[in-house]
């Protein structure tokens, strides 16, 4: 039987038809999945330690990028330190508090919150923020120079842990301007 008596067959060409959208079907369907994956990546900036009413306040600034083309939301976000997870504060914190001065008059009094949870990062979007936790005062001294950790971030199909690599203790003073209180 040769290819061209096959193909005469209307019945043939109706099966292979099916055939071919059923494979477009799964293909389709599998890169769906594909593409809403919970994939994404932690850039560390940098991080401080500071004591804070009984607690250590620690504050890291880190960039968190969507590498799916779907919108990617953050419930929540932990560190991990010496086998105990810690949760970041939800509602928006002050990070820094800063004035500009010149002439020896305050020009402008401002501060730098903390990102707030939950929130939602674009498609192949990128969210850089600080985000604050309040830790027992004992890790302080563990973590206000440089020092690894995990961050988990929880995300509705997910949890994903990270190993940071906390190489960049300190404030960001050149970028911002002079810390006045915090």
């Amino acid at each position: 039987m040769n290819v061209f008596t096959w193909f005469s067959d209307r019945n043939n060409i109706t099966f292979l038809i099916a055939i071919a959208g059923f494979a477009m079907s799964l293909y389709n369907f599998l890169r769906a999945l594909w593409d809403r994956r919970c994939a994404l990546s932690i850039d560390y900036v940098n991080h401080h330690c500071s004591p804070c009413k009984g607690h250590t306040r620690f504050e890291i600034r880190m960039n968190i990028q969507n590498l799916s083309s779907a919108p990617l939301s953050i419930v929540r976000m932990y560190i991990i330190c010496d086998g105990k997870s810690y949760s970041f504060a939800f509602p928006a914190q002050e990070v820094m508090e800063f004035t500009h001065t010149k002439g020896g008059i305050e020009t402008r009094h401002s501060e730098v919150l903390s990102q707030s949870l939950p929130f939602t990062i674009s498609g192949h979007g990128v969210c850089g923020a600080y985000f604050a936790a309040y830790l027992p005062p004992e890790l302080q001294s563990k973590l206000e120079g440089k020092c690894k950790f995990q961050l988990a971030v929880q995300t509705p199909q997910k949890r994903v842990v990270f190993d940071i690599d906390a190489h960049n203790p300190g404030l960001d003073f050149e970028e911002y301007g002079f810390f006045t209180n915090a």
